[in-house]
């Protein structure tokens, strides 16, 4: 897949990408031009129906992002790149207050957190989701929202896409700094959640520690080692991961590290935190 950007539109493969415009728009950025990604989930069903939705002009209270990227990582435009979208909210990073126009918004197809359906988990609308990441929030569930619980994952082709967008989002517009929804408005939001290997997508885009941004460890305990809701041993264990268990650090408190939890293929399927003496490099 050629992704490129001409005239603040985005093209896939020599034609442009579909255009679903939404009027909830401001004006140009503070910069001149972004600074900064912000990566959301949608909560919701299909990548066109977010679209759709950020194109109603009825909405009294509307939203838009840049870009839509569905689960099979087809892409849909709503807002050019030139200007600014109403996807961030009441949000802070450092001293920047109200990101939206300082940065791009990139909404991935995705139900985030999930209701516990018997031994399974579903979707608010009642889609059973297969094989869910179980985590805790590192802000903290939702109010509501059982710790650790169930959040949809994100398909390869979906996070495929997403790399392959940011990256010609940084080269065309010198983007330094890739956020989730979560880290700006902190308690209100809760999107890319623990599912999106937010360490590993920044490596990949960026380039850094080798070309596919590979971070990984393993478990050294020949017992096991417990994974927790929180950093320390007063948080409860959600499992014990076998030795030789591969993770991926996501983020660190003290000598704690909180980490994805991979799959034989790679994928993440859980995320809480261990005691960073235990793990090795991969």
């Amino acid at each position: 897949m050629t992704i490129s950007v001409r005239q603040h539109r985005l093209w896939k493969d020599g034609s442009r990408v579909e255009f679903i415009r939404s009027p909830y728009v401001g004006g140009p950025f503070a910069a001149g031009r972004p600074r900064i990604l912000v990566m959301h989930f949608t909560y919701g069903a299909g990548g066109r129906s977010s679209a759709n939705w950020f194109a109603d002009p009825n909405r009294p209270n509307g939203s838009s992002a840049q870009i839509v990227i569905d689960r099979d990582g087809s892409l849909i435009q709503c807002v050019e790149f030139g200007t600014v979208a109403w996807h961030a909210g009441k949000s802070r990073l450092r001293d920047i207050d109200g990101l939206n126009a300082h940065s791009i918004g990139i909404e991935l197809a995705n139900w985030g957190y999930l209701q516990r359906t018997g031994s399974g988990w579903a979707s608010y609308t009642g889609v059973k989701i297969p094989d869910p990441v179980i985590a805790t929030h590192r802000n903290g569930n939702p109010d509501g929202v059982p710790s650790p619980c169930g959040w949809e994952p994100y398909p390869q082709a979906q996070l495929d896409a997403a790399v392959d967008v940011a990256r010609v989002l940084v080269r065309e517009y010198g983007i330094k700094e890739i956020v989730g929804h979560d880290d700006i408005s902190k308690g209100r939001k809760w999107d890319p959640g623990p599912a999106f290997d937010m360490a590993r997508f920044r490596a990949q885009v960026f380039g850094e520690d080798g070309e596919d941004g590979d971070t990984r460890m393993r478990v050294m305990p020949a017992d096991g080692l417990n994974l927790r809701t929180g950093p320390g041993v007063h948080f409860a264990a959600i499992e014990k991961l076998p030795a030789g268990t591969i993770v991926d650090p996501i983020g660190a408190d003290g000598n704690w590290v909180e980490v994805s939890v991979l799959t034989a293929a790679g994928a993440p399927r859980a995320t809480g935190w261990v005691h960073g003496e235990y793990l090795a490099d991969a």
